[in-house]
């Protein structure tokens, strides 16, 4: 069994499912059923489902609505309260930075496979969001994003626009719904997903936070543990996804991130039965197969993105595991899709 299919996500995920399928006459219910999921499962928000099912409902339900911002518009019934208890340990954090902080920390007690990590260059932060998934997944990262956005928004005010929002989708049919809840300054087709903000943002206070529920909130974050019972490959594979592009995907670096040594790092995952370097590999591959499927990149630009020194090396790679190369892969990919 692969180890993404154990991944899951509270069915919070799916608020909203409903009334946005029967505004468009289309049966949420049908959608939910199509994708293995049970058809009253919107009613119970703490229920764990697979994450794999949930992509597959948004992406369903965005083609029986003949919606490509799907995702985007069921978003807009998101924010704090829609995390449950991270909502609440997050909520009374004294600074904006903190309140992201405990919200990256504790996610996994929300969805296992989003990651959200914060990236600083200079006076700029780009707070970055990753659905750890293979397979099609445009609705539920665009879910992901504009619910950062969101929450971003409670904290610091209706007014704040962010300095650029960037996306790996390819921009939709009508973007106009996309400035309005994102604001002006949006880039599809993007490395990564991501808001970029001024550093100075993070330091500010955050206006919803209330000293005196502070201890408590202290008390829930004590009481969890994001890290609890979950195996070390998954975890890796977490920070992998988040540093692939920046090219700084060394066991040294990786096991930092954890807040481990690299011995620990080594000898937890042998102890799973696997290496950093298969890991690393099968990362690969992985971000190699979406980014040709996707067609968007050159295959300079993705053998950048995957930290090889030459887009000779990365077909070389390519080809030891899949037997042809990068070029050949993708135009069998673009057959494939047109077979009807």
């Amino acid at each position: 069994m692969s180890q993404t299919s154990l991944l899951t996500v509270r069915a919070a995920a799916l608020t909203g499912l409903g009334a946005l399928c029967r505004s468009y006459g289309v049966s949420a219910g049908e959608v939910l059923r199509a994708a293995g999921l049970p058809a009253t499962v919107e009613g119970e928000p703490d229920r764990r489902v697979p994450v794999a099912a949930v992509n597959l409902v948004l992406e369903l339900a965005a083609e029986a609505c003949g919606c490509d911002d799907f995702g985007l518009r069921l978003s807009e019934l998101r924010g704090l309260a829609n995390l449950g208890p991270i909502g609440l340990i997050a909520r009374d954090e004294p600074t904006i930075g903190a309140a992201l902080a405990a919200i990256e920390a504790c996610l996994p007690l929300h969805n296992d496979a989003l990651a959200l990590h914060r990236e600083p260059f200079g006076e700029l932060v780009a707070l970055h969001a990753a659905v750890l998934m293979p397979g099609a997944k445009w609705q539920a990262s665009d879910i992901a994003l504009a619910m950062q956005h969101r929450i971003l928004r409670q904290l610091a005010g209706g007014q704040w626009q962010a300095e650029e929002v960037l996306l790996t989708r390819p921009p939709p049919s009508d973007p106009a719904r996309f400035r309005q809840a994102l604001g002006p300054h949006l880039r599809f087709g993007a490395e990564s997903d991501a808001i970029i903000v001024r550093a100075e943002l993070l330091e500010r206070p955050n206006p919803l936070a209330d000293p005196a529920f502070r201890p408590y909130a202290s008390w829930l974050r004590g009481g969890v543990d994001p890290g609890r019972g979950e195996p070390m490959a998954e975890r890796v594979r977490r920070v992998l996804w988040l540093l692939l592009p920046g090219g700084r995907c060394t066991a040294a670096h990786v096991a930092g991130r954890l807040g481990l040594s690299r011995r620990t790092l080594t000898r937890a995952l042998e102890a799973e039965g696997t290496r950093f370097l298969a890991l690393l590999d099968e990362t690969r591959r992985d971000v190699a197969q979406r980014q040709l499927a996707a067609g968007t990149r050159s295959l300079t630009d993705i053998s950048d993105l995957l930290g090889f020194s030459s887009p000779a090396a990365f077909s070389t790679w390519f080809r030891h595991h899949h037997a042809t190369s990068p070029r050949q892969w993708r135009v069998a990919q673009r057959l494939s899709q047109q077979v009807p």
